[in-house]
């Protein structure tokens, strides 16, 4: 199966690079003048349409009216993953434009290093005026989007409304806060409270001691998520009282937060399972009306609400705004709060047939037209406008054949993901802020203190080569290292050792690596 796709996609590259398909350098489209022929883009993305009603990006009616309105005929190439990417790259014939992930090691500052992809400024300047509106009046979007020597070489995911990023936090039964007769938490002081009398005060009412006081699984992050209430990120970060790049497990306060999960751990507060557990064991766990807190989504509130509506009829999870600490703030532990613009994006490569073409195409989906076609659809089918406000039809929010809003809303548009769009808060809201409670929870989210998340930087060649090679040792000990500490198989006396030997797989190194990218981004 892997081989079909690969040639495939090989195949398609070959097609749509091959200059074949009558389309012409002096053909307009993509918003200009239309010549005999609709331009054709071949377009390469690492990601294949999860949808119950298309099987392609060329079947959304957004796209098909994209290209109706652009004069363009977008080719798709939609791989399974990233190695397909890796694929093609090696093959040495790229498609005209390709979606690229912000872990392709060097990111896309190596792919314009190796020729791969063209600096799209002198084209963004002439033949893209949405997108040179965007960047004039956001500052800090062009920061975040430009290289270190101000190239510009992609069209984003651009979320110019960051309410659309606070969609991950903690979260915590009400009902059972309710029943052991105490508020939400607000300090590190009042969870251990609150999950103390979880643990100890049978919140879901069976008479057993069965309750898990907070609740995890493998690579969520609910015990991680406690680490801003001691001015830290479990990774890099700018260090609260500094300013300067520091790496949260490195720092001296990252023994007292491992103190205290470890006493949380030793009073049956976590879950004793939390190192190892699934997803699907977590929400099995989590059905059973067993765990009163975890570190997780938004759609969490709405998922289990209705998993365990016909069981438990009162219960009600809520999002809480992160817990103030040692350090002194609601440290915010999601770097999306600082960033516009995620490493991902879309480029134009260097064999595309017709740059301008192309430029004009992403112009015109990241600027409001396309936006609202990739955002909300087709007005009278997918959404309609009701004084001044948009909002989705029956078909989609109650669709008649039983599809999910998210699967039914992927006939017309992608409003919860994309490549070069700009992000409409309300129809992102539409999927992810169905309940008042994730009103709620998003707003306490987004206004979390962001001063310890870094913006998006770029490493040049051989920093992300060194990066690379030191964090793949350091992070693994860090993890490693994690749990001994928390499950009390390594003492926490043994904290000063662990930082030497972190200091022996050279992180002060990665520290300065982050900080030289970090004031670069500065300058920029």
């Amino acid at each position: 199966m892997k081989a079909s796709l690969t040639a495939a996609i090989g195949a398609a590259v070959l097609v749509g690079c091959s200059g074949g398909s009558g389309t012409t350098n002096d053909t307009q489209g993509a918003g200009g003048e239309s010549g005999d022929k609709p331009v054709e883009i071949s377009f390469f993305t690492n990601g294949k349409v999860n949808s119950k009603v298309i099987k392609s990006y060329s079947d959304m009616e957004s796209f098909k009216e994209i290209e109706k309105r652009t004069g363009t005929k977008i080719n798709f190439m939609e791989a399974a993953d990233d190695k397909q990417f890796n694929i093609m790259l090696a093959s040495g014939t790229y498609p005209d434009v390709m979606y690229v992930r912000g872990s392709y090691p060097g990111g896309i500052a190596k792919l314009v290093e190796d020729g791969v992809v063209i600096r799209l400024n002198e084209l963004i300047d002439q033949h893209a005026p949405n997108f040179k509106k965007i960047l004039e009046e956001n500052p800090e979007v062009k920061r975040q989007i430009a290289l270190d020597d101000g190239t510009i070489a992609k069209f984003p995911e651009l979320a110019l409304d960051l309410r659309r990023n606070a969609w991950s936090g903690h979260l915590i039964r009400q009902d059972w806060l309710d029943k052991v007769g105490l508020p939400a938490p607000v300090t590190i002081d009042d969870w251990y409270t609150a999950l103390k009398a979880f643990k100890e005060k049978d919140p879901n009412g069976n008479g057993a001691a069965d309750e898990i006081p907070l609740g995890d699984q493998t690579g969520a992050g609910s015990l991680n998520s406690f680490t801003g209430a001691f001015g830290l990120l479990n990774g890099f970060q700018v260090h609260p009282a500094t300013g300067k790049i520091t790496f949260g497990p490195y720092e001296a306060a990252y023994k007292d937060y491992l103190t205290a999960m470890r006493k949380w751990y030793e009073e049956g507060l976590i879950d004793p399972e939390f190192a190892a557990i699934d997803k699907k064991a977590f929400e099995a766990k989590f059905s059973n009306n067993t765990i009163g807190a975890y570190g997780g989504t938004i759609t969490g509130i709405n998922t289990y609400k209705e998993l365990l509506a016909s069981t438990v009829p009162d219960f009600n999870l809520i999002g809480v705004s992160p817990p103030v600490g040692p350090a002194g703030k609601p440290y915010s532990q999601s770097t999306r709060l600082v960033q516009n613009v995620p490493l991902d994006g879309v480029v134009v490569s260097s064999q595309a047939k017709d740059p301008v073409a192309a430029v004009k195409l992403l112009d015109f989906m990241i600027g409001p037209e396309g936006s609202l076609l990739q955002n909300w659809g087709i007005e009278g089918k997918s959404y309609t406008v009701v004084d001044g406000k948009k909002k989705f039809t029956d078909e989609i929010m109650n669709n008649p054949d039983g599809l999910l809003p998210w699967e039914a809303v992927y006939k017309y548009a992608h409003p919860t993901n994309g490549m070069a769009q700009n992000f409409d808060f309300d129809a992102w809201a539409a999927f992810e802020l169905k309940q008042p409670a994730q009103k709620v929870a998003n707003e306490l989210w987004f206004n979390a203190d962001s001063t310890l998340l870094l913006p998006p930087l770029l490493f040049k060649g051989d920093e992300s080569q060194q990066i690379s090679s030191i964090m793949s040792e350091v992070d693994t000990y860090v993890q490693e290292m994690r749990l001994k500490f928390v499950m009390g198989n390594e003492p926490i006396e043994q904290f000063g050792k662990y930082t030497e030997t972190l200091n022996k797989m050279n992180i002060e190194e990665a520290i300065k690596i982050y900080q030289a990218a970090y004031d670069r981004y500065q300058a920029k």
